[in-house]
Order: structure tokens, then sequence, then C-alpha cells
């Protein structure tokens, strides 16, 4: 009987699924960090097309996985707690006096919400490695980029362009993903080369206080690498600690900055009206001045322009007491949760954490809309990277394979 070469069954469907997920992850994970060195809106516009690639993957490939895991998100408790922070952002439009642009706030808020849910819903149950190493090719090549137009800026003496220093910001938080990465798969010298390009991408940005919450990132990934349990469980208290504490913050401060030579500056001058605003309207502690309330007021002289550039002072004095409530508890869980990822995981996901928290409570883009979608294409990349970190264990090659003659009889006597 002549044998009969079986063809493999075609599934155009699945093709189609594997190649649509790839061009989606790619666009995040490969094409934002280089993009964003020469477009300023690259995020905005570059993160939603992939997620809807990979939410059209998905649908293809398994629709009621996807609306599985997109239910059990948004109904677990983090995410109750994160929907109910953007309903009372969007609430507090109600009482926000600048409606229109606190609006537009508020659609960048609820749009990166969606679509970092829709996005962990959409990955699949394994996540193909290599896909996964787009997210340390993508940042290599545009860390590698940022840092020759640097230093060809530097030669020219000029000064930097605004849309390369925007894309540096990218990159230095997009590298946590790909070094956890690039650990987890044993790729030490790659982690290694690509940790000291962002290392001197940072040391570029002390200005905007990058370089100083890299610092941080980089002593909570040590911190977490050596005690994942205990680190991670102290920076997380810290941080939403220092949320819950921030009204106080300033009556703290003040004495102790008051001892020093320059206690006049511009930092003393913060503190005061710190001071001032928390004393003057204790009752809108609880409910807040409405969303976009310390931007405008600074502009149309509402507020002092030396009124605080924190994330601090802006969620207590625009969402009040329920948000900041909100935002610490969101922000434990995530914390934790991080902490309890896999391997060199846990560890880039608390440093992204910290220095995400670090460059926030500087005042550093808080809630605009390009720097939600960038951390919302970091929180789909540490989720990827949580779904690849399955492997098979492959038998061991033997040293030297046996000829025809050492080869033993099996035990019911056949060769």
């Amino acid at each position: 009987m002549p044998h009969r070469h079986i063809q493999p069954t075609l599934d155009p469907a699945t093709d189609a699924a594997l190649l649509l997920r790839r061009i989606g992850f790619g666009t995040i994970a490969l094409v934002l960090p280089i993009a964003s060195l020469v477009s300023r809106r690259a995020a905005v516009v570059l993160v939603p097309i992939g997620v809807v690639l990979l939410i059209i993957a998905a649908l293809i490939e398994e629709p009621g996985g996807f609306v599985t895991m997109l239910k059990r998100a948004v109904l677990s408790l983090p995410g109750m707690i994160v929907i109910g922070l953007v309903a009372w952002s969007v609430l507090s439009l109600v009482w926000s006096p600048y409606t229109a642009s606190a609006t537009e706030k508020a659609g960048n808020l609820v749009l990166a919400v969606v679509l970092g849910f829709c996005g962990n819903a959409a990955m699949p149950e394994r996540m193909r490695a290599s896909n996964l190493n787009l997210a340390a090719l993508g940042t290599g090549i545009a860390g590698a980029f940022a840092l020759g137009l640097i230093v060809i800026t530097a030669l020219r003496h000029t000064e930097t362009d605004a849309g390369v220093e925007r894309g540096v910001s990218v990159i230095l938080i997009m590298a946590w993903p790909a070094l956890a990465w690039l650990l987890s798969r044993e790729r030490g010298l790659s982690a290694v080369a690509l940790a000291a390009v962002v290392g001197l991408l940072a040391l570029t940005r002390f200005e905007d206080g990058e370089a100083v919450a890299m610092i941080c990132g980089a002593v909570a990934f040590g911190a977490v690498s050596a005690n994942r349990r205990g680190a991670s469980a102290i920076i997380a208290t810290s941080i939403a600690g220092l949320i819950m504490i921030a009204p106080i913050l300033p009556f703290l401060l003040r004495p102790i900055v008051s001892l020093f030579p320059q206690g006049t500056g511009e930092f003393a001058q913060m503190l005061a009206v710190w001071a001032d605003v928390v004393s003057s309207a204790p009752i809108q502690l609880v409910t807040g001045h409405g969303l976009d309330t310390v931007l405008r007021g600074r502009l149309i002289g509402a507020l002092p322009q030396t009124s605080p550039t924190t994330f601090l002072f802006e969620i207590w004095y625009e969402l009040g007491l329920v948000g900041a409530v909100a935002a610490s508890v969101s922000l434990y869980i995530a914390i934790r949760a991080a902490g309890r990822m896999p391997g060199a995981l846990a560890a880039g996901g608390v440093a992204a954490f910290t220095t995400a928290f670090a460059l926030s409570a500087l005042g550093f883009a808080t809630l605009q809309p390009w720097w939600l979608m960038t951390l919302t294409a970091v929180v789909l990349m540490f989720g990827a990277i949580a779904r690849g970190q399955y492997r098979t264990d492959r038998p061991v090659a033997p040293l030297s394979l046996p000829t025809a003659g050492t080869i033993r009889p099996r035990a019911d006597g056949a060769a």
C-alpha cells in the first residue's frame, strides 16, 4: 500500500489572528518608542491602533475567551476600584468650573482605562517569545538612536528638540518591561547593554526629575530582587501612605525647610501655598474642586503661579478624599500584584510603578494624554510578558550518540 503524505490543515482565521496580534503588539512595543522620538503624538495614535488590532485578533481566534477575560478584569476588586476612580473623576465635572477642558481630560482618562482593560483581555493565554522580543528590540533601538541624537546636539552646542526629550521619557519608562523580559529569559549581556543605554539617557534628564525617578525605580528593582514579598509590601505601603498624608505634608515640611539658608526659595513658597489651600478650604478636601482645576486655575490666576505641580497636591485639590483613597488603594493593590509576578517581572513591575509615581510626584506630565497612553502601553507589555513565562523543559542531549553496535536490546528482546 503506497504511503500517502498528509497535508497539514490550514486555518486562515488562526493565521490572520497571529499576524494581527504580532502587528498590534509590535505597534506598541517596537514602533512606539522609536516613533516617539519623531512625533509628539505617537503614543496617542499608536497605542489605540495596537490595542484595536489585538482585540480583532482575539475576536477572530476566540471571541468567548476575550469577553470572559474582560468581564473577569472589570468585575475584580482592583478593576472596580479603578472604575470607581474614573467614575468619580467624570462626576467631578459637575462642580468643576472649567467644564470644557475638564471633559477632555476625563475623556483621555476613560480612554486609557478602557484600552488597558481591553488590551489585557485580548492577550492570549500564552504569548509567543518572538512577539515579546520586540519589547527589548524597540526600546534598545530607540535608546541608542536617542543617545546618538543627544550626543550630536551637544557637539553642535544646540538645544535638544522637545520631541526628542518626550521620546526619551517614553523610552525610560518602557525600559522596565524590556529589562524584565530579558532577565526572565536569562539574557544577561543584553540586559546590561540596555540598562547602560537607559542609564546614560536618564543622566541627561535631571532637570525634569526623570533621572531621580529612574534612580528610585532602580532602588525598588534591587530591593524587590533581594526580597520580593517584603520590599513590594514596603513600597506599596509607602506610596499609598504618601498619597493619604499629602494634605499634612506642607505643615510637616515647612519647619524643616525654614532651617536651611534657602528657606525662602521657590520650594518654601510652594509649601506655603499648599498649606494655605488646605487651611482655607477644608471642606473641599472631601469632594475636591473638580478635574483640571489646578492647571486652569494657575493659568487664569485663581491659584498662585507658585502653587504645587505635584500629583500629591493635584489629586487632593481636584478629586478630594474620595479620589485620593481610590488612587492610593489602586496603587497599593497594583504594586502588591506586581510583586507577585514570576521571576524578574516582579522587580521590573514594582520598579515601573515606583518610577511612574516618582515622576508624577515631581510634577512630570500629570495626566497628559501622551503620558497616559505610554503608561497604558507599559501595563500591556507587562501583561503580555507575564503570559510569556511558560517554558517546556527540553531533555538534555547526550554528549555522544550511541553507534549501531552499541544499541542495547529492549526488555522485550526487540532492538
